[in-house]
């Protein structure tokens, strides 16, 4: 070897070392640079899965799911083989041999880098997928990259394989929203990962190299490539024979979007509880795995629901059709020969569509109607034929159905909302071929249908402790996101008058103090005009005891005892039952909730709970308790409950020891014990709790998980006696008064309630049992007329009998305990006062102690009253 060959040698030995030692120092620069950017491997053990809120029932019936990310965590346990042979076979096959970089596909993407001036992303191990969908974005650079393989190198030294492909298998996106292999299962094949058949495997295997554009749902075809490439990948790996390769390859695409599916459909209640849990814990709440339990009771939840919808229907239909959707020109695949227009021999259709086949015009048509989204129950259908008693129509998946004349004759033209077009004789009256139209099905077939303008409300709730027991805020979430139970403040009409009577008794008056029902004036010198307020049908009684002015709705005798109490006193008075009084009119309009009152369907069942419950105010609550993803309770709710024996030990025991039992608290008289003093056994009130034909078949509510703490009590905001003589006198109402109908349909009398009508535009019904109080509002967004003969009576209180006579326990409650306090006397019907002791046409009334009528029998004075009261306006104040 000569002198000069070594001295080359020794050059190029140089040069290398010299590569070697830059190369060296590079990488421990790079990392020194990058190695404080990458988060330590130790953060993985303990990865939060962003797990969405999730929103159960009393009962545990999943109702609602709210996330950003939908995510079912699994072990890999769980995992079938296939699916992991699937996985590594694709992504990463030496997983279980490199040590979180896989050098041999390094070089290769290397060299393809040198060659084709191309990124490939080949040597991105599963270690390091997980990295980059858990620390780092997708964008694709050389740092992201060498931070993908330090960080892996760290994940490998901390975790086992097991542990990285199980968290990888969790984190990795698969599009429409889901993260983990288990939601993507669900997502896309409506089913757990172990039910999927080898080809839906492979789709899923292939989805995580192009999440948004390569999952079978927006990129078909590119999922069919990438899934048959998962497949000649297990193939050549041997995962799979040739057999079930070929089967694979043969097999159609059958995902779609599957949503997740829920135990009980709950919108309304379930987007309260949501905005209260975001107001309290922020926006982590949408992935912290929060399990929030509720006090819905499933079974009432989807009576009211769909007590609701038929109410709102109903009225839809009494009131006319308001006619088709849209209307398109069938292609001719679908034509018949009664539907064919007349066309020349030369004539050519008039856009592709009408060349189609049959079942491409099918699947054209249902393409088309899904443009018009189902709601409440009612879905749209294309109508193809039309005979004399019947059409036939075409759903959105693709079915035809035929809709006979019977369940289309309802539809006369709607005119305005007193008045509809001539009666229907025959179908095509009301539907032409070509016609997009509403169906619903009903128990009978399919029927016409059209989407209701009319919105209502529903709301139950328990009266001893606020619990809201079901909740709806109009016809379909989907449609209008509004909840009219708990944002709409609407006039409460006539349901507000229990509220002035109330007030009335608190003042002195009782159920026998008699007032004029003749016309008032009011005289006021800002008004251009005199103020006449009417009853409802122009018509007047003349004298008329204040428990007949209830059960009968009287206006007029409501504004006299306005007049009486005070519209200061009266507003003082009903804040007790949580009415927010501060825009209360002081006026007359407050005597029949009219004016400026606004309340809403939550604020008119809490109010009417104190009735229901004898004096307690409760607040109305939604959520029992929280539970974290670990399973901890972090929130358990503490709400006032009614305790009437917890109230009376309080009372007892403040007592000094010598003070004498109070025979108001000791000794509760019951009716029939009075009755017996009086001589009589009979019930003055005729409220027995049985009719003619007793008796329904209903649910038990749920029972509230109890609390770990004491319960806190309800505060008492109503005089027991008051509480007890307006539930009497709202008992009436259903006997013989507005609400009658209940008593009727429900067949029992231990029920209770009132209707409310508003200047033709709100509709109320609020009744209570003594376990369930209710409300139902209904009435247009905009506050349009409802119709000249809608009312609280015809329009609401069918769906109030429909929830109650379902819900209810078939067992009637016993009477309400008459408190000590109150006296049961013999009244003259017409005078008011106490009756003689022959006098023949006598009946019973109850009084305050204090305020019961006279010995001596004193006729009415009404002098100085005439037919027309002419009234100041300051006069009610």
């Amino acid at each position: 070897m000569t002198l000069r060959f070594r001295r080359r040698i020794t050059i190029i030995m140089a040069l290398v070392w010299t590569a070697v030692c830059g190369a060296v120092l590079s990488l421990a620069g790079v990392y020194l640079y990058l190695n404080p950017q990458i988060p330590s491997a130790e953060t993985y053990r303990h990865v939060h899965l962003e797990t969405p809120l999730r929103i159960f029932t009393a009962d545990g019936s999943l109702m609602a799911e709210f996330g950003e990310r939908r995510v079912i965590p699994i072990t890999l346990a769980e995992v079938p083989p296939l699916f992991i042979s699937a996985v590594l076979d694709t992504e990463d096959k030496r997983f279980y041999s490199h040590r979180g970089i896989d050098f041999i596909s390094l070089l290769n993407d290397t060299l393809a880098l040198l060659w084709k001036r191309e990124i490939t992303s080949g040597a991105s191990t599963i270690t390091m997928q997980l990295a980059r969908n858990i620390s780092f974005s997708l964008e694709q650079t050389f740092i992201r990259k060498f931070k993908e393989m330090l960080l892996a190198l760290k994940i490998e030294r901390e975790l086992s394989k097991d542990e990285i492909l199980e968290l990888y298998l969790n984190v990795i996106p698969f599009g429409k929203r889901a993260y983990g292999v288990q939601a993507a299962a669900v997502t896309y094949y409506g089913k757990p990962l172990v039910e999927l058949r080898l080809e839906q495997l492979a789709m899923l295997a292939g989805i995580p190299q192009a999440p948004s554009a390569g999952n079978p749902v927006n990129g078909p075809e590119r999922a069919l490539k990438r899934r048959n490439l998962v497949l000649g990948r297990m193939l050549n790996e041997g995962s799979i024979t040739q057999e079930g390769y070929q089967s694979g390859i043969d097999a159609p695409i059958t995902a779609r979007v599957h949503r997740r599916e829920l135990q009980l459909t709950a919108p309304y209640a379930a987007e309260w509880v949501r905005r209260e849990l975001l107001a309290s814990y922020g926006r982590s709440v949408y992935s912290a795995g929060y399990e929030a339990f509720t006090t819905i009771d499933a079974p009432m939840q989807r009576v009211a629901t769909h007590a609701l919808r038929e109410g709102l229907l109903r009225y839809d239909r009494r009131h006319g059709y308001r006619g088709r959707q849209t209307h398109i020109e069938l292609p001719s695949a679908l034509q018949t020969p009664t539907t064919a227009p007349p066309i020349d021999g030369d004539a050519t259709p008039s856009d592709g569509t009408q060349a189609l086949s049959r079942d491409d015009a099918i699947a054209s048509m249902t393409q088309f109607l899904a443009q018009f989204p189902e709601s409440g129950g009612l879905e749209p259908a294309l109508v193809l034929d039309v005979l004399p008693d019947a059409f036939t129509a075409l759903r959105a998946s693709g079915e035809e159905i035929e809709v006979p004349i019977e369940h289309v004759v309802w539809a006369r033209q709607f005119v305005d909302v007193n008045t509809r077009g001539p009666a229907v004789l025959s179908v095509p009256d009301v539907v032409a071929p070509g016609n997009v139209v509403y169906v619903r099905l009903i128990s009978e077939g399919w029927a016409l249908a059209q989407l209701p303008e009319i919105q209502g409300a529903l709301v139950a709730i328990d009266p001893q402790n606020g619990a809201v027991r079901a909740l709806v805020g109009g016809f379909d979430f989907a449609a209008n996101q509004y909840d009219h139970a708990t944002q709409a403040r609407r006039q409460p009409g006539s349901g507000f008058k229990p509220f002035v009577y109330s007030a009335a008794l608190h003042h002195g008056v009782t159920p026998a103090s008699i007032f004029l029902d003749a016309p008032l004036v009011f005289e006021d010198e800002a008004l251009e005009d005199t103020y006449r307020p009417r009853n409802f049908g122009g018509k007047y009684n003349g004298p008329t005891r204040l428990r007949e002015a209830l059960y009968r709705s009287i206006n007029l005798v409501s504004m006299r005892v306005l007049l009486e109490v005070g519209a200061g006193n009266v507003i003082d008075y009903v804040g007790r039952f949580g009415f927010p009084t501060d825009g209360f009119p002081r006026n007359t309009q407050l005597a029949i909730g009219g004016g400026t009152i606004g309340i809403t369907p939550l604020q008119m069942a809490t109010a009417y709970a104190v009735f229901a419950n004898g004096g307690y105010r409760v607040e109305p609550n939604i959520i029992t308790h929280v539970r974290s993803l670990e399973g901890e309770v972090i929130l358990r709710a503490r709400h006032p409950q009614v305790c009437k024996p917890c109230e009376l030990e309080a009372i007892q025991a403040s007592r000094s020891p010598a003070q004498p039992p109070d025979p108001l608290l000791d000794e509760p008289a019951r009716m029939e014990d009075l009755f017996a003093e009086l001589g009589d056994s009979s019930d003055p009130m005729g409220e027995t709790n049985r009719m003619d034909d007793p008796g329904v078949d209903a649910e038990t509510t749920a029972e509230q998980p109890a609390a770990e703490l004491a319960p806190l009590i309800a505060e008492r905001v109503l005089d027991e006696r008051n509480a007890f003589i307006i539930h009497s006198m709202l008992r009436d109402v259903i006997r013989r008064g507005t609400g009658v109908r209940a008593a009727r349909a429900l067949g029992r009398l231990d029920i209770a309630g009132k209707t409310g009508t508003t200047n033709e535009a709100d509709t109320w019904f609020n009744g209570y049992h003594k376990s369930l109080v209710a409300t139902v509002w209904i009435g247009f967004s905009d506050n349009r007329p409802v119709g000249d003969t809608e009312f609280g009576s015809n329009l609401p209180l069918p769906v109030w009998i429909e929830l109650m006579s379902r819900t209810l326990p078939s067992q009637f409650a016993p009477d309400r305990e008459q408190p000590a306090g109150v006296l049961t006397l013999k009244i003259d019907p017409k005078t008011g006062r106490r009756a003689a002791p022959d006098q023949a046409d006598a009946i019973f009334e109850y009084f305050f102690a204090e305020h019961s009528p006279p010995e001596e029998i004193i006729q009415p004075r009404l002098e100085g009253v005439t037919d027309t009261d002419s009234v100041r306006a300051i006069d009610i104040f």
